[in-house]
């Protein structure tokens, strides 16, 4: 056999080999990807279905301040720009500073569209 012929079969079983090892861990990662993709939906689903189960984390005066600005928004006299925790969850909540506020809210009252 001719040493170009040779050379020429040698070239192409590495480049075939190449290619289709290449093609191997392309599959393998799709894979790998794929198993992850379903335990991560799998586990969304779970806490999808864990949320539901959740108890209420608004307190009811912040449900009534939400209800009074959509009542109101409802009547046509005011735009809700933004909905916002008076204090941060994570803050202290003394009886002082929430009946200040209580107060200030209390105060503005809104009048009936007529």
């Amino acid at each position: 056999m001719p040493e170009w012929l040779s050379f020429g079969l040698k070239f192409a079983v590495i480049g075939v080999t190449i290619v289709f090892g290449a093609l191997a861990i392309i599959s393998i990662a799709i894979s790998l990807i794929r198993r992850g993709n379903d335990a991560w939906q799998k586990h969304e689903e779970i806490q999808k279905e864990a949320a539901t189960d959740k108890e209420q984390n608004i307190d009811n005066i912040t449900v009534v301040l939400i209800s009074a600005a959509a009542a109101t928004m409802l009547q046509g006299r005011f735009h809700i720009k933004s909905i916002r925790r008076l204090l941060p969850a994570h803050a202290q909540k003394g009886p002082w500073s929430l009946q200040g506020r209580a107060v200030l809210l209390g105060s503005h009252v809104v009048p009936k569209k007529r």
